[in-house]
């Protein structure tokens, strides 16, 4: 291949994507449909933060892909958008599965993602923490995603406690925890956590059928320039994503249906584009 053909198909504008971000999964659309539900709870129950108080621990439940990790991110911009003081941190336990790795997640959060954190052991980094939260008066909101996930149970209270408990060693500050789990699976809390936890519980159904469409749909309108893709097409990827029932495999459909159709030097999706 010469250089003047490579420089064709690295820089040629492609003819269906109008913002290819929108299927990405960290996308958080404007308008978050069928979640406001579980969202007006989250909020209600974090009505003591303008008083200076921590909102309730909480624990999402739900099946894979049922809006619990977008919408604990939406969440999280609402209270940091409103609260200045309060720092949010989401961690994701199925890479994080200890409580070095959680508590260095959020040692960075307060001081910068290329700190360095070598060398320092888990107490250090916690000490840390605490002393910052102290000393800026901050309220810490910690998720913990897939937290089932944890190395194993011994791990998983080590890590509640010292973050629930923490008010016990130093005074004032102030940190609230979010639980999500997709698996149900059986966790085993010590007395001394769920003395301290006791969250809310907000339950995540699966989407319906209508639900599914109408988001797709709506990420196929935002995502995809007009006419490119039928809602014909939209009701096939619906009907797979049922069938599945995740979310995020019809929206990672429909992106890789796009890039097909891209490759395939057409403006349209068709149904060939799907499989």
């Amino acid at each position: 291949m010469d250089k003047q053909t490579f420089d064709n198909i690295i820089n040629e504008t492609g003819t269906i994507f109008r913002d290819i971000d929108v299927f990405s999964p960290n996308y958080l659309p404007d308008v978050y449909k069928y979640r406001d539900k579980q969202l007006y709870e989250m909020i209600r129950f974090s009505k003591g933060l303008k008083n200076g108080k921590l909102p309730q621990n909480m624990m999402l439940i739900g099946k894979y892909a049922t809006g619990k990790t977008s919408t604990i991110l939406k969440y999280f911009n609402l209270i940091e958008e409103r609260f200045n003081n309060v720092i949010c941190v989401h961690i994701n336990c199925q890479i994080n599965k200890t409580e070095y790795k959680i508590f260095t997640k959020i040692y960075k959060r307060f001081f910068g993602e290329n700190i360095i954190v070598n060398g320092l052991s888990t107490f250090n980094i916690f000490e840390k923490i605490m002393k910052e939260i102290k000393k800026k008066d901050n309220i810490l909101i910690v998720a913990l995603d897939d937290f089932d996930f944890i190395k194993n149970d011994k791990e998983l209270n080590k890590t509640l406690y010292n973050l629930l408990r923490v008010h016990e060693t130093y005074n004032n500050v102030k940190i609230s925890v979010v639980t999500i789990s997709s698996q149900y699976k059986d966790v085993i809390l010590s007395d001394s956590v769920v003395s301290s936890f006791y969250p809310v519980e907000i339950n995540f159904p699966r989407y319906t059928y209508s639900q599914i469409f109408d988001i797709l749909k709506n990420r196929c309108t935002s995502g995809f320039y007009s006419g490119v893709i039928s809602e014909k097409i939209i009701n096939l990827a619906s009907d797979y994503t049922f069938e599945r029932n995740d979310l995020r495999y019809g929206i990672k459909l429909l992106c890789k249906a796009g890039e097909r159709a891209e490759s395939y030097g057409s403006t349209k999706i068709t149904e060939d584009c799907l499989y």
